[in-house]
C-alpha cells in the first residue's frame, strides 16, 4: 500500500497505514499522497499530454475533445481535455495503475468501475476556476461509494489555484445545486450558508506526481491560476461496482468499465430523495 500523509492546515504530517487511511477518509473525506508516481511515470504522462495538446494548436473555440478559454494574456488555452483515456494509451493505463487502485479498493471495496475521466489544465486566467460544489449532484448514484482521484502532472500550489475543501463536509450529505432549465449546471449551491465558516476551509497543495482523492459529497473549489504557467491534473472518477448511476451523462469513454474485481449484477441503494441534474447539453458544463 502506497503511503499517504495526513494533511492539516498548511502542512502534511507523517505516513499512516491502510486502516488509518480509511478511518481518516471516512471522517474527513479526503486523502493526499504527495509522492505517488515515479519520475519515469510522470515523464510519460507529460509527454502524452504534449502529444494530445499538439492537436489543439490554433483552436479558439471549444470542441467535443477540448474546452478552450482565453487567458489574461489574450492567448487561447486548453482548459480541459474530455475523456483523455480515449486519446492516449498512457492516460488509459493510468486508470489501472495499482498504486491508485489499491488505495481506491481500500476505501470502496474490491469491485471497482470507472465513471469518467477528464484532464484539467488550469491556464493562467481568472476564468479558470471552479466555484464551490460537490461531485455527486452532477451524476447521482444509488450510494456514495464514488470518489474523485486527482493525479497532478504539475505541482498544485496556492498561487496556481490548488484545491480548497471543507474537511468533513461529505458527512453532511449531498446538497442541492442550482440547474438551468435545460439541465446545465450553474456552479452554485442552493444553500451557501454551509460555506460561511471560512475557518473550516483548507487549501490542499500537492506536488507534481502526487495524488489527492475526495468523497463525492466533499465540498470543494479552486481559485484562478495567478502564475504564467498552466497547472495540469487528470481526474479519475471511480465507483463501487454495485453503485449505479441514476442521473447525469453516461456517454463518456470508459463509462462502467470494470477496473478491478467483478460486476456483481446487483445494486446497493441508500434511502433518500435528491434532485436529478437532467440532460446537460453544454460540454463546458458537464462533470463539474
Amino acid at each position: 500500500m502506497v503511503q499517504a500523509t495526513r494533511p492539516t492546515v498548511g502542512q502534511a504530517a507523517g505516513a499512516y497505514s491502510a486502516e488509518e487511511q480509511k478511518a481518516f477518509y471516512e471522517d474527513q473525506g479526503y486523502l493526499v499522497f504527495p509522492e505517488l508516481l515515479s519520475g519515469e511515470e510522470l515523464g510519460t504522462l507529460r509527454s502524452a499530454l504534449a502529444e494530445v495538446l499538439a492537436e489543439a494548436e490554433g483552436l479558439t473555440e471549444s470542441t467535443d475533445k477540448f474546452s478552450i478559454t482565453r487567458g489574461t494574456d489574450g492567448k487561447y488555452y486548453v482548459r480541459r481535455i474530455f475523456s483523455p483515456i480515449a486519446h492516449h494509451q498512457a492516460f488509459h493505463d493510468l486508470v489501472f495503475n495499482p498504486k491508485i487502485v489499491d488505495v481506491v479498493e481500500n476505501l470502496i471495496g474490491p469491485n471497482i468501475q470507472l465513471h469518467h475521466t477528464k484532464l484539467n489544465l488550469k491556464p493562467p486566467s481568472k476564468e479558470a476556476r471552479f466555484e464551490w460544489h460537490q461531485d455527486y449532484p452532477f451524476f447521482p448514484h444509488t450510494n456514495y461509494d464514488l470518489l474523485a482521484v486527482m493525479i497532478y502532472f504539475d505541482a498544485s500550489t496556492e498561487q496556481n489555484g490548488c484545491l480548497t475543501i471543507v474537511p468533513g463536509s461529505h458527512t453532511w450529505g449531498p446538497r442541492n445545486h442550482m440547474f438551468a432549465k435545460d439541465g446545465a449546471f450553474s456552479s452554485q449551491l442552493e444553500d451557501r450558508s454551509v460555506l460561511e465558516d471560512r475557518s473550516r476551509w483548507i487549501n490542499v497543495p500537492v506536488p507534481a506526481g502526487g495524488m489527492e482523492l475526495h468523497h463525492c459529497n466533499m465540498l470543494h473549489s479552486s481559485g484562478p491560476n495567478q502564475t504564467d504557467q498552466p497547472r495540469s491534473a487528470m481526474v479519475i472518477q471511480y465507483r463501487a461496482a454495485d453503485n449505479v448511476a441514476v442521473g447525469g451523462a453516461t456517454t463518456h469513454a470508459g463509462f462502467g468499465m470494470q477496473i478491478r474485481g467483478e460486476n456483481p449484477y446487483r445494486v446497493r441503494m441508500i434511502e433518500g430523495v435528491f434532485k436529478l441534474p437532467g440532460e446537460i447539453k453544454d460540454p463546458l458544463q458537464r462533470d463539474g
